[in-house]
């Protein structure tokens, strides 16, 4: 009886470990296509990138207000499709505060621009980002990465006299 019983469980186990694997591989295969597509956005964008992993990039650029706006490109399974995210922190926590002017000029700023949402991300730091499907082409790519580049320098000169 024992035997016959362990039996059972280990058939189980397998069956289990069996169906396991067969979903972690689409997973796999997901992440490679959103990892090869972003590579295949910053790269066809012309930008000057680092790497940072093979689902993250960098780009630098100059503002007026902000002298260096470091954009950060990564890719997430979300949907059919997956989505390429843009971001920037303008501001960390420990300078944001949570004064009510500070939170308006966000909401403010939320409402002004275009493409992009502004606010405060899940650690309390500033945020700009702007989320596209994967399968956006080159041309809207760069010009997303470029609104929210305009937007973070835009957006820091707004907030800079409230900053700690």
């Amino acid at each position: 009886m024992l035997a016959v019983q362990g039996l059972r469980w280990g058939s189980f186990g397998l069956a289990v470990c069996g169906l396991w694997l067969a979903l972690l591989q689409p997973l796999d295969a997901e992440v490679a296509r959103l990892t090869t597509r972003l590579e295949e956005l910053v790269k066809g964008s012309g930008f000057k990138s680092s790497k940072v992993n093979d689902s993250a990039y960098t780009i630098d650029f100059a503002g007026k207000q902000l002298p260096k706006i470091k954009v950060i490109v990564t890719v997430a399974s979300k949907g059919e499709d997956g989505i390429v995210v843009i971001y920037t922190n303008p501001a960390a926590k420990a300078q944001l505060g949570s004064s009510p002017s500070m939170l308006s000029a966000l909401l403010k700023a939320n409402n002004e621009f275009d493409f992009v949402k502004v606010g405060v991300d899940s650690d309390g730091d500033a945020v700009v980002r702007g989320d596209i499907p994967s399968s956006s082409d080159v041309a809207y790519f760069k010009r997303i990465v470029e609104q929210v580049a305009a937007a973070t320098d835009e957006l820091y000169g707004k907030i800079k006299p409230m900053l700690r």
